[in-house]
């Protein structure tokens, strides 16, 4: 969901694709700078239920070349009219909102097509960066049914292929290729299904035209939830054609809130990370970062701080009361912000309807104005928002008193800071206290959040990990973390795509214990006098002295322990916790 950001972009492709000429080679820019991709006709006769490397750097440059900064928005469309014309795309079509400034709900796409053997292929890019305004949208769930701002931007790309499709007359056997990145991956994810779920016995036909559920190839990275369903459903073979790439550590993927309903279409495919590969720390966090380091301009990208997450120590008052952890060993930031996204949901907003009712509104407007899209007031500077936040609500009421609940103040600060932000222009006073009035809500609200978690905002005082919750969502990772996924980069060595789950190993009364893990032969995990020993996994001690464990699915492990109420948890990113066995044995192994 991200706007302003310094990006990647393609990493030249390393080796030659098996089964492709170098004519397949191209290069495709997006922001300042011009890399290689790879593309050929023969991926889109590859089964769609599988998910291939080839589609995918492929998809994720499409997704890329939407992105083009600048106040000349008559230009915007260009990286993407370029992709698509070395690709032997025809039709171009971009919709109005690629060449205007963006409003509230609107949604920028591009359509093209060719024909390929006895099919024709329309690809369609929704864009996901530079949008500005459209962030407004992102905020906006609705009352019932799908969230409603992504749900009405995937309308409009529905009509638009619709439309484009009667506009060119294409007859016959149609294939549909579509990618976006963030917004637009959730947006593509919508489409997606709505194109699918036309279909009946699998097959989809009009007089003109027709295709199957074996005909959409939908590749969505880092895509938000928006989908009401439930998750059996939204994983029913019907959308198998769907594939989302998640980094585990981004806070994105994770709204709007399963909690609330929400989900995503098709199969979730997450990146190598501590918490999901028993190997990252051995070999697959130095993939990322050669492949990160690697890509030509990366001397501009933050540096990857993603996994030195900082633990911040609550005391043991706090986490006592709260039953919080008071010791952790390679803090993991995806479970914070799973901690984060799952107390903002059930304590801070509460529900859905909560939301609608006494946030959504005012929010909508709020950001509205940020992104200079309030006629009543004049564009403002972001970057100061974040500043005065900083130094006269977050850091003063939540973070210095911890032990406090401090709402009401918290509250009040924020009419200050909205009283210095548009201040200077007295002709907007009253429309800046209508905005606070109305924002009221929001900002009582969302200190709910951390009153059963003051360990949450407390970690926040470290900047690096303010900076890595941001990192997490960078497309340049995103692009560094497809590519060690890709044996044209790695050959064998290429990281695996994993479903995100994994174990908790929880010891309520340890005295001693050593987990060995078969596959490195090594130990990986000790408790010895009172201490925690890992080179290699998360962990975390609480105030009563019980230990979690955070293991990899992809693992073999042995343990043998001096302890009581020895447990194995099994935990799914969106579906939470549940217990496998809840009575281990001193020694064993799983």
């Amino acid at each position: 969901m991200r706007n302003k950001f310094g990006f990647l972009l393609l990493v030249p492709v390393l080796l030659t694709l098996s089964g492709c000429q170098q004519s397949d080679k191209l290069s495709f820019t997006t922001g300042k700078f011009t890399f290689d991709t790879y593309y050929n006709d023969n991926y889109f006769l590859l089964d769609n239920k599988d998910v291939h490397e080839e589609i995918a750097l492929a998809s994720h440059a499409m997704a890329l070349s939407t992105f083009k900064s600048g106040p000349e928005y008559e230009t915007h469309n260009q990286y993407l009219k370029e992709l698509w014309e070395k690709e032997g795309f025809t039709n171009l079509y971009f919709n109005d909102y690629f060449f205007v400034k963006p409003e509230t709900d609107s949604i920028a796409f591009g359509i093209a097509s060719k024909a390929i053997g006895d099919f024709t292929l329309i690809a369609i890019a929704v864009r996901g960066g530079f949008y500005e305004a459209e962030w407004t949208s992102n905020f906006t769930l609705g009352e019932k049914g799908n969230s409603q701002g992504f749900d009405e931007a995937s309308d409009k790309v529905v009509a638009g292929f619709d439309q484009y499709v009667a506009t060119n007359q294409i007859n016959g056997h149609v294939k549909v290729w579509i990618s976006g990145y963030s917004r637009a991956a959730i947006t593509s994810n919508l489409t997606a299904g709505k194109l699918l779920n036309r279909t009946e016995n699998g097959q989809y036909s009009t007089d003109k035209y027709n295709y199957s559920t074996s005909d959409i190839y939908a590749y969505c990275f880092e895509p938000p939830m928006g989908v009401d369903a439930s998750l059996e459903e939204a994983r029913s073979p019907l959308y198998q054609g769907i594939h989302n790439f998640v980094n585990f550590n981004d806070l994105v993927p994770l709204v709007a809130p399963y909690q609330w309903g929400f989900v995503r279409y098709g199969t979730d495919h997450y990146y190598s990370d501590r918490i999901n590969d028993i190997y990252f720390d051995t070999t697959e966090r130095e993939k990322i970062l050669s492949l990160y380091h690697f890509t030509y301009g990366a001397d501009k990208f933050h540096s990857y701080t993603v996994d030195d997450w900082k633990f911040f120590d609550v005391g043991e008052s706090l986490a006592t009361e709260y039953e919080l952890p008071r010791k952790s060993i390679h803090p993991s930031v995806g479970r914070f912000v799973h901690t984060l996204i799952d107390n903002i949901a059930l304590y801070g907003f509460i529900d859905r309807d909560t939301y609608y009712e006494d946030v959504q509104s005012g929010l909508r407007e709020l950001i509205a104005t940020v992104y200079g899209a309030n006629p009543k007031i004049e564009k403002i500077d972001t970057s100061a928002i974040i500043d005065i936040i900083f130094e006269y609500s977050f850091v003063k009421n939540l973070f210095i008193e911890l032990g406090t609940d401090k709402s009401v103040e918290f509250a009040t600060d924020m009419q200050l800071l909205l009283l210095q932000i548009f201040g200077a222009n007295k002709e907007t006073f009253e429309d800046v206290q209508d905005l606070y009035i109305n924002n009221l809500d929001f900002f009582a609200y969302l200190p709910g959040s951390f009153v059963a978690r003051k360990d949450i905002l407390a970690q926040l005082l470290y900047r690096d990990n303010a900076m890595g919750l941001m990192i997490a969502h960078q497309p340049e990772l995103s692009y560094s973390l497809l590519c060690t996924c890709d044996s044209r980069f790695l050959g064998e060595n290429k990281c695996k795509f994993n479903d995100g789950t994994y174990y908790i190993l929880h010891i309520q009364k340890p005295t001693s214990f050593s987990l060995f893990e078969n596959n490195l032969n090594k130990v990986v995990f000790e408790y010895k006098d009172s201490t925690m020993i890992s080179n290699i996994l998360s962990a975390e001690q609480y105030a009563d002295g019980s230990v979690d464990i955070y293991l990899p699915k992809n693992g073999s492990y042995s343990y043998e322990a001096a302890a009581e109420g020895i447990s194995l948890i099994n935990v799914d990113p969106l579906m939470g916790e549940n217990i496998i066995n809840s009575s281990l044995p001193l020694k064993g192994n799983f």
